[in-house]
């Protein structure tokens, strides 16, 4: 049975990583958060030196100006799962690994975006090539060595839109960060990540269904600049969910997980055009 549970939460895992960049319901929700979820968020605390608003405002003009730019990106998630079956419980620690590379055109709404993702302890690799072009998303998907699938969507996956890198940037600047830290010509910006931002990414990394409760209990964001240009993005949130699911074989389960994720993107080039071609 500890296999088949521990199988069960990985196909689910594998699904959610797979598909739900596509997901337009993973960017709308407006529901606000419940008492324990907004009361564990920690108020964050201004400890360093203030600044005047030139600098951000010519930090924030920079970023206005880019229309397409490429990265590089480490995403890793550490989940300690809980399932319930009657009065039967097990608990296991599951890891997933993303190495991520993308090209994001803002001005002719195309991407690429390449993902390897590597689940722990089964070692599952996931290859994911998302190529968004004309008003839709091709997804191919190669599980381990060589099963492998395209998908066409008439959408240009919304998550993408909000939550890369440089459009995090756009929205936060217009905000006042917690902690301003300058060294020469690197700045680096912090701040708190809002409720709706990070059940979104809980939304995109974890295996939630449309009944799961998501607890937040903190969410960080840290911008680094060089030159006034945006060179770095970290993203680190810690998440409990809760999901009822049905296994033909075991029948009803209760997942719960608590997981703390990592993200750090490098921006490797800024308004340098490439060509983006549909895949044959």
């Amino acid at each position: 049975m500890r296999k088949r549970l521990l199988a069960f939460f990985l196909i689910l895992l594998i699904g959610v990583a797979g598909g739900c960049l596509g997901d337009s319901n993973s960017t709308t929700s407006t529901t606000p958060p419940t008492e324990s979820s907004s009361s564990s968020i920690p108020t964050p605390t201004k400890t360093t030196t203030t600044t005047s608003q030139n600098p951000i405002e010519v930090l924030k003009t920079s970023l206005e100006e880019i229309e397409e730019f490429t990265y590089l990106g480490r995403t890793s998630i550490h989940m300690n799962v809980t399932v319930l079956m009657g009065n039967l419980s097990q608990n296991n620690t599951i890891a997933l690994s993303m190495l991520e590379s993308g090209y994001i055109d803002f001005t002719s709404t195309e991407a690429v975006i390449n993902t390897t993702t590597i689940t722990e302890p089964d070692n599952t690799t996931l290859r994911t090539v998302r190529i968004i072009k004309d008003g839709k998303t091709y997804l191919k998907t190669t599980i381990g060595a060589g099963i492998s699938s395209l998908n066409v969507t008439e959408n240009t996956s919304p998550f993408i839109w909000n939550y890369n890198p440089a459009s995090l940037a756009r929205k936060y600047i217009t905000e006042n960060p917690d902690e301003v830290i300058r060294n020469g010509e690197t700045t680096e910006l912090t701040y708190t990540l809002s409720w709706q931002d990070v059940k979104a990414l809980a939304i995109l990394y974890l295996a939630v269904t449309e009944d799961t409760g998501i607890e937040i209990k903190g969410g960080r964001l840290t911008l680094t600049f060089e030159g006034g240009e945006l060179k770095g993005v970290e993203l680190e949130y810690t998440v409990v969910t809760t999901s009822v699911v049905q296994d033909p074989i075991l029948g009803q389960m209760t997942i719960k997980i608590s997981a703390k994720g990592l993200s750090s993107y490098e921006i490797t080039s800024i308004n340098k055009k490439m060509n983006v071609e549909t895949p044959t």
